[in-house]
């Protein structure tokens, strides 16, 4: 049987070939790992969430409605951040534009949440039903269309004490996904 057998000369490769093909092994072990990791690179922050800060801007007066005599222990505004609450590729976007504010004090809770209640309406912000364990809430349309959210939380026996006065919009564009 092995009298049939041919046995050539291994063919020499051009010197070019190898490395070719060690560039194209490189190429595919490159593609193969961004294929491991699915090509899961955070992606770049798009649009503007609040041109010229109108959002913010808007949400400020609601800062006004904490009762007089309160001792107001925070006040924030916090800038909408490029982000995504479960990591995943496709739910990136902008959070909300915020203001909020802490405060101790301002009368007993009936008149904290008539006081806030009553300066909410004068800026145009609309209740949204009866009040739930603790947590009044109101909404408003702002520039450009969206809808508001506020909220004030807490009085006597809260943990922590004292009363939070929050609201947020959506963003002017690409709001997070996936909350």
């Amino acid at each position: 049987m092995l009298n049939n057998m041919i046995i050539r000369p291994a063919r020499r490769l051009h010197p070019w070939s190898a490395r070719v093909a060690a560039v194209l092994s490189t190429l595919a072990l490159g593609l193969a790992l961004a294929g491991c990791t699915g090509g899961q690179d955070e992606p770049q922050p798009v649009g503007d969430p609040d041109p010229g800060h109108r959002l913010a801007q808007a949400l400020q007066p609601v800062l006004s409605a904490v009762p007089a005599g309160a001792a107001v222990t925070q006040h924030e505004s916090v800038a909408p951040i490029w982000d995504s609450c479960d990591g995943i590729r496709s739910t990136f976007g902008w959070d909300s534009v915020t203001v909020d504010t802490l405060f101790d004090g301002g009368g007993s809770p009936a008149q904290v949440v008539a006081h806030v209640d009553a300066r909410m309406r004068d800026l145009g912000w609309m209740a949204d039903g009866a009040p739930s364990a603790g947590q009044w809430q109101w909404h408003k349309v702002m520039p450009g269309g969206a809808v508001a959210q506020a909220q004030l939380v807490g009085g006597p026996g809260s943990s922590p004490d004292g009363w939070m006065l929050q609201a947020s919009a959506p963003p002017a564009t690409h709001p997070v996904h996936g909350c």
